[in-house]
């Protein structure tokens, strides 16, 4: 059965200069770890994520993260900058002869790397520090609604995508899944 998925877009804070420095680590951390990730996919031709995982898994967890989640995230990542690269090389000549490359810029986790509420995010650093990340009270205040459905399990929270921007804020993209107990109705 399909689910039906909505993206949900706030902005945070314009955040401190100390998590700035933070965040920004964290997003050259994750473009490395992707970059590292294709060029294994490329060079060793692996077909699916549960064969990238398996090839990866100990270089990784010495070079970046050892979390199992953490990994699956960046992978996950890599092959769809893989598929998106593949797809613009078919129409443009000069991408051909050239390997994929993931761009710092963004993070795209899943829970419980990064955890939501109705007030903003924590995200988990890979040096197991927590990072809240308070959103912007506009942005907040519109899908309020939305944000409570997901703290109480109403809704499920797919991945998050924390996209930087240079004024000093995120812009965080939340994909929310259908509803988790949808209830059937019965006819009498």
């Amino acid at each position: 059965m399909p689910q039906d998925v909505r993206l949900l877009t706030l902005l945070s804070l314009i955040l401190t200069k100390e998590k700035q420095k933070v965040i920004q680590e964290q997003f050259e951390k994750y473009a490395s770890a992707v970059n590292y990730v294709i060029k294994t996919v490329m060079t060793s031709h692996l077909a699916n994520l549960r064969q990238t995982v398996e090839a990866v898994s100990e270089e990784f967890a010495r070079r970046y993260d050892a979390r199992p989640e953490y990994l699956e995230d960046v992978v996950k990542t890599a092959r769809a900058a893989i598929a998106q690269h593949r797809k613009l090389a078919r129409t443009i000549r000069s991408m051909r002869d050239r390997t994929p490359f993931f761009k710092p810029g963004r993070l795209i986790l899943s829970p419980p790397i990064v955890k939501i509420d109705s007030d903003g995010i924590v995200l988990f650093t890979t040096k197991n520090e927590t990072l809240p990340i308070p959103f912007d009270k506009h942005s907040r205040n519109k899908d309020i609604q939305v944000l409570r459905a997901l703290v109480d399990g109403k809704q499920q929270v797919g991945r998050i995508r924390l996209t930087w921007r240079k004024e000093g804020f995120l812009e965080i993209t939340v994909r929310v899944l259908s509803d988790v107990q949808s209830p059937r109705r019965e006819s009498a």
